[in-house]
């Protein structure tokens, strides 16, 4: 089965961040260390109520676990070693009451070499005596599952764009596939017949599904991350497939100009709905849609 990716860029994973720690410790409680002058001191956010001290990282996807994984480990020694060199400041700020937790907020965390990483850092903290430092400090990870549902809902709305990043399916995944949905696999190759010559054909049904399964990836993924862009972007395409069924495509002629066309009003139509969606999800999603359409019926071309 796909699945999506968020694509973060450091500034919007900060306020998504922020919005995720708001709902954890009230918009009250949680402040910024700004890092334009002078550095953070391995904190982005913090919360003296509750001891702890957050560091914001992203990393740039996509990317496999492994490579996620390291890269986390070393943003995590990095930004440590950057809290007990500045301790004295950093203890300050929390008026000399001693952090309890030290956390790292991630897009996604799948690899338990972090959690091994970050067991490894919290005997190191311990081991300091550092009076800003409680003496069983621990150092965590956490993503967003860690939150409850309405504060990712929040912080989805707070971002001017949301970009997922969808693999290709493997040749085993369209197999998959292809072998529990005969009926709509024979459907689209009778009606691609029409718009590919015989040897064309193949490849042609093949980057259907394919397409298929990437903008049905996306919808899942908006579905649980972003629902009130999920819901904008699904009322789009209903709107464009009973338009269809009722009144048929909105150009004649060929089967190029006719895909040309729906694929052309459905991004428009999903990009006037959802301003914040990234056009290459919007565009994946329309693919995704319209092969739908070919195979479930609605969209159909003229014979040749």
């Amino acid at each position: 089965m796909l699945s999506a990716v968020q694509v973060w860029n450091p500034d919007e994973w900060e306020l998504f961040a922020l919005c995720l720690l708001q709902g954890r410790h009230g918009p009250l409680n949680v402040q910024k260390i700004p890092a334009a002058h002078k550095g953070d001191y391995g904190v982005d956010y913090y919360c003296t109520r509750d001891s702890v001290a957050y560091q914001c990282y992203a990393v740039e996807e996509p990317v496999d676990i492994a490579t996620r994984a390291e890269r986390q480990k070393k943003k995590i020694t990095t930004d440590l070693r950057k809290l007990l060199a500045n301790h004295a400041e950093v203890g300050k700020m929390f008026h000399g009451q001693p952090i309890k937790h030290w956390v790292l907020i991630a897009p996604l965390h799948d690899s338990k070499e972090v959690n091994l990483h970050c067991a490894k850092k919290t005997k190191d903290l311990r081991a300091a005596g550092c009076a800003t430092l409680d003496p069983v400090i621990e150092v965590l990870i956490q993503d967003a599952s860690a939150f409850p549902n309405d504060a990712v809902a929040m912080g989805m709305s707070a971002l001017s764009k949301v970009s997922l990043s969808i693999p290709t399916p493997s040749q085993g995944e369209l197999e998959t596939w292809a072998a529990g949905s005969s009926d709509l696999l024979a459907n689209a190759t009778q009606k691609l017949k029409k718009r590919a010559t015989a040897d064309q054909l193949d490849e042609a049904v093949a980057g259907a599904v394919r397409s298929f399964l990437q903008g049905n990836a996306v919808l899942d993924a908006l579905r649980s991350g972003a629902p009130d862009l999920h819901e904008k972007v699904v009322s789009a395409i209903k709107s464009r497939a009973r338009r269809l069924e009722f009144a048929g495509p909105t150009a004649g002629g060929s089967a190029g100009e006719i895909l040309r066309a729906e694929l052309e009003a459905l991004i428009a139509a999903m990009s006037a709905a959802a301003p914040s969606l990234s056009t290459e999800n919007a565009e994946q999603i329309a693919y995704g849609s319209i092969c739908e359409w070919i195979m479930r019926c609605p969209l159909d071309f003229p014979n040749v």
